[in-house]
C-alpha cells in the first residue's frame, strides 16, 4: 500500500507533496456517480491499493455495497462493514474503484487519512478561577473528549465520567501493524471502562502512550484535589471521554518521524465517535465535543466539501444543529495564515494558542480560520498515574480551554445556541491583532469571566452528578459495563513527566554541551543537573521549537536520552532525520541552559535563532543531504 498521500494528510513532514496535493485537481465525479477524492484516483491509477472510506447513500444497504467491492478484485479487503449505516472501510484498487464509480449506491470514496495528536496559570489569565468561585462551573453539562481516552481512576476526574466509548482500529496491512485499543480487542466499545487509557496496548516501556486524551481533559473539567496545580475551566461539568486512536506497529511511523509503536488516528474511526456523541448528546448534555487532533497541509479557506480534508463535516454539522459545538485545535505547523483540518469546517470553532504574554504562540497555526485564540503554552494538567500531573504545550492545550468554557456559559444561559454562546466568548475576548500573510488580522483571546453575568441563576434543570465513590455509568442505552480488570500490573507512568517546577525558567551555564553530553545528563545521578531542571529544559524547548514533540517526541528524560545518544552514520533519510534530531535537541538545551540567547552570534553573523529555524525547515523538509548539513552545521557551531 503506498502512503505517499496518506501521510502527506496525516502530517505536513514532506512539502513537496503538500503542495503537489494543495495544487490538485477538483475531486472526479461522473454526471450521477460518487464524488471522488483525487489523490485518492491517483495512487489507484499508480497501481497503489489505498485504505478509503465508501459513503453510501441514505437507505442504501452498507452490507451490499462490502460485498461488491469485494467481488469487484481480490486485492480488495473490507476491513469495517459494521459499526455505521452511512459508510464502510476497505483497501481499494483501480478494479475495485472503477466498479464504485458504476454504482449509483455509493456517494463518495476518499481516503481514510490519518491523524496525530495536536500537541496552571491559564485559568487565571482565562479569569474561569473567579467565575468558578462565583458559582459557575459548567455543572448540568457534558464536555465530550475525542482523544487517546483517559485514566479513569485519576482524582481529577472523580464521580464526573457519565460514559465512555471507543472506536479503533486493527489493520494487519504489513504498513499498519493496527491494533485495536478498545480494551475489547474489538473495534469498537461503549460503557465504563471503554475508554480507559491504561490499558495495555497503551504502555510502551512501562509509561502510557495514551497520555495526551487525560490532559486534555483535565485542562477542560480537572476539579482540583490535594497535589492538582489548579483546577480545569469546568470543574463542575461532566466528562465523556471517547478513544480514537489506535496503535500502530509498522512502518508508518518511521515515514511519519517517528519510531514504533506510535498512536494516530484513522478518519474512519473519527466519524464513528461524532456519530456515537450525536444519539447520546441529548441524554448525556452534551455541550462540547473537544478535538485536540488533526493533519494536512495549511488550509487558507474553509474546507467544507473537500473530499480530501473536509470528510467531517457532516458530523460535525448534524452535531452543531443539535446544540453541540465541536471544538478544534489549529494545529501545530506555525503557518500564519492557515489551519489544519478539520479545524479548517466551518462547523467547528478553531482555537489557536497564546502564552502567557498574549502572544500568538510560534508553533501555532492563525490567521483568518480562526475563530479564538487560548492559552497552549507549558500548561499543567494530569496524565494517567497516581495523582499525576504534567506540562505539554500545543494548540491541542488550549482548545479545551473553550470547550470548558462553553460549559459555563451553558450553565449561565442553558437556552442559548452553539452561535450565542460562541458570539459572548467573541465579544467579551481579549482582541489579539498579528500579521497574517501580510495583512493584519485581529482573534480575540479567551476570557471568560467578561463574557458571564456576575453569579449564577438556578438552572431549570441539572443532571444529577454521580457521588465520587461511584464507579462510571455506561451510554444510556444497555446495562453498564463491568469495570475493566487488568491482566498485568497497573502501567506506571515515567516518573520524568512529574517533577516540572512551577515556575520553569532559563539556566545560566555558559559553556555549551555536546550531545553526548546532554544525553549524559539525561541518566540519573550521571550528570550535574537535576531531574527537575532537566524536565524544565525540555519544557522550554517544546515551547520554541517546532520539532519537539510536534515530530519527535521528546517529553521526559528517557525518551531526550534516545534521541541524544542516537548514532547516524548512513545516509538515508531516516538516518538524516536522527542525527538532525539529536543536534536539534542538544542545541535547545544548551539555549536552556543559558549558553545562548537567541540573538547570539553562533558562526558570522548568523544567530542560534537563525540557525535553529534554518535546520528545523530542513527537518520538515525531504532532503537528507540538506538535514545532514544542518546538523553538522549545529554540531560544530552550536554544540561544542
Amino acid at each position: 500500500m503506498r502512503l505517499r498521500s496518506l501521510l502527506a494528510s496525516a502530517s505536513a513532514l514532506a512539502m513537496s507533496a503538500t503542495a503537489m496535493l494543495a495544487a490538485a485537481a477538483p475531486a472526479q465525479a461522473g454526471a450521477d456517480g460518487p464524488e471522488v477524492a483525487t489523490s485518492l484516483a491517483a495512487d489507484v491509477r499508480s497501481g497503489a491499493k489505498v485504505r478509503a472510506i465508501i459513503e453510501v447513500k441514505k437507505g442504501a444497504s452498507v452490507s451490499a455495497v462490502a460485498t461488491k467491492a469485494e467481488n469487484a478484485s481480490d486485492g480488495t479487503n473490507v476491513v469495517e462493514r459494521e459499526g455505521s449505516d452511512d459508510f464502510l472501510v476497505a483497501t481499494v484498487d483501480k478494479k475495485t474503484l472503477d466498479a464504485l464509480r458504476t454504482d449509483d449506491r455509493v456517494e463518495a470514496v476518499y481516503e481514510d487519512r490519518l491523524s496525530k495528536p495536536i500537541l496552571a496559570e491559564s485559568t487565571r489569565l482565562i479569569g474561569s478561577d473567579q467565575a468558578n468561585q462565583a458559582g459557575w462551573t459548567g455543572k448540568g453539562s457534558t464536555v465530550a473528549i475525542v482523544d487517546t481516552g483517559i485514566d479513569r481512576n485519576h482524582p481529577f476526574f472523580a464521580g464526573r465520567i457519565v460514559g465512555e466509548a471507543c472506536f479503533s482500529s486493527t489493520d494487519p496491512n504489513p504498513d499498519y501493524l493496527a491494533e485495536s485499543l478498545c480494551p475489547n480487542g474489538r473495534p469498537s466499545q461503549t460503557g465504563a471502562g471503554a475508554a480507559d487509557a491504561e490499558t495495555a496496548k497503551c504502555v510502551v516501556d512501562g509509561s502510557s502512550k495514551c497520555y495526551h486524551g487525560t490532559h486534555v481533559a483535565g485542562i477542560a473539567a480537572g476539579r482540583k484535589v490535594g497535589g492538582a496545580p489548579a483546577g480545569g475551566v469546568a470543574p463542575g461539568a461532566a466528562v465523556l471521554p471517547v478513544q480514537v486512536f489506535t496503535r500502530f506497529n509498522g512502518p508508518v511511523c518511521a515515514e511519519l518521524g517517528t519510531t514504533a509503536p506510535c498512536f494516530l488516528s484513522f478518519i474512519s474511526d473519527q466519524k464513528r465517535a461524532l456519530g456515537h456523541l450525536k444519539d447520546v448528546a441529548a441524554a448525556r448534555k452534551v455541550v462540547a465535543v473537544n478535538m485536540s487532533l488533526g493533519g494536512g497541509p495549511r488550509q487558507t479557506k474553509h474546507c467544507d466539501g473537500d473530499p480530501d480534508y473536509g470528510t467531517l463535516g457532516e458530523e460535525i454539522g448534524a452535531l452543531l444543529r443539535s446544540g453541540v459545538t465541536t471544538v478544534v485545535a489549529a494545529g501545530n505547523e506555525g503557518h500564519a495564515d492557515g489551519v489544519a483540518s478539520p479545524a479548517c469546517l466551518s462547523g467547528a470553532l478553531a482555537v489557536g494558542a497564546t502564552d502567557d504574554n498574549d502572544a500568538p504562540a510560534s508553533f501555532g497555526n492563525r490567521g483568518a480560520l480562526l475563530d479564538l485564540f487560548a492559552p497552549g503554552v507549558q500548561i499543567k494538567s494530569a496524565v494517567p498515574g497516581a495523582n499525576a500531573y504534567g506540562i505539554l504545550s500545543g494548540t491541542s492545550m488550549a482548545a479545551p480551554h473553550v470547550a470548558g468554557a462553553l460549559a459555563l456559559l451553558r450553565q449561565a444561559d442553558p437556552g442559548a445556541s452553539p452561535a450565542d454562546l460562541l458570539a459572548k466568548l467573541q465579544s467579551a475576548g481579549k482582541p489579539v491583532t498579528y500579521d497574517s500573510a501580510g495583512a493584519q488580522v485581529t482573534t480575540r483571546r479567551l476570557d471568560v469571566k467578561d463574557a458571564l453575568p456576575p453569579r449564577p441563576t438556578p438552572s431549570p434543570t441539572v443532571t444529577p452528578t454521580p457521588s465520587p465513590t461511584s464507579a462510571p455509568t455506561s451510554t444510556p442505552t444497555g446495562a453498564p459495563s463491568p469495570t475493566p480488570t487488568h491482566t498485568s500490573a497497573p502501567p506506571q507512568v515515567n516518573v520524568d513527566l512529574l517533577p516540572v517546577p512551577d515556575t520553569c525558567e532559563r539556566g545560566k551555564g555558559r559553556k555549551p554541551l555536546s550531545a553526548k553530553g546532554w544525553a549524559k545528563e539525561m541518566l540519573r545521578n550521571k550528570g550535574s543537573l537535576s531531574d527537575q531542571t532537566l524536565q524544565c529544559y525540555l519544557t522550554l524547548a517544546q515551547n520554541g521549537s517546532k520539532i519537539f514533540p510536534e515530530l519527535t517526541d521528546a517529553t521526559t528524560l528517557g525518551k531526550a536520552y534516545k534521541v541524544l545518544a542516537a548514532r547516524s552514520t548512513a545516509t538515508k533519510s531516516t538516518s538524516s532525520k536522527t542525527l538532525l534530531d539529536r543536534e536539534l535537541l542538544a542545541s535547545w538545551l544548551n539555549h536552556a541552559h543559558g549558553v545562548y540567547n537567541g540573538s547570539a552570534r553562533v558562526h558570522g553573523k548568523t544567530t542560534l535563532d537563525k540557525a535553529l529555524t534554518a535546520a528545523e525547515r530542513h527537518r520538515l523538509g525531504t532532503s537528507a543531504a540538506a538535514m545532514k548539513r544542518a546538523a553538522l552545521y549545529l554540531n560544530k557551531h552550536v554544540n561544542r
